[in-house]
């Protein structure tokens, strides 16, 4: 599972794979599906109310909401600056890193756009 915070989008984005069992020719197997959840974030720092209500029953969405308030903790909302301070945990630079959460060990990871997937951290979950 990789859980991220795409500020230009405004939105938080939780992925994960789940085991699917599929029938071909009369024949039953399993393959990873990879599934998507996104939740708008307002410029206040609060989730959106319909999609609050929308994903409010999912397993994934306490982890959105508690990744929202560490956001929220870092005074993170309306504009976030996280270049100045932060590091991607793979490569080291500071150029167009993004928060992302580590379910591991339940905390903020920064990673860049090209290792958004190579984080051993992110991987792990």
């Amino acid at each position: 599972m990789s859980m991220r915070f795409d500020q230009d989008r405004k939105r938080i984005i939780c992925r994960w794979e789940e085991p699917t069992k599929i029938v071909m020719n009369k024949k039953e197997g399993l393959i990873n599906r990879s599934r998507m959840i996104t939740v708008k974030v307002n410029d206040n720092g609060k989730l959106n109310s319909k999609d609050r209500r929308r994903h409010a029953d999912h397993p994934m969405f306490p982890i959105i909401s508690r990744f929202n308030q560490m956001l929220n903790n870092m005074d993170c909302y309306p504009q976030c600056e996280w270049e100045a301070e932060h590091t991607c945990a793979v490569c080291g630079t500071n150029h167009g890193v993004h928060p992302h959460f580590d379910t591991k060990h339940q905390s903020l990871i920064w990673l860049c756009k090209e290792h958004l997937t190579d984080s051993p951290k992110v991987n792990d979950a």
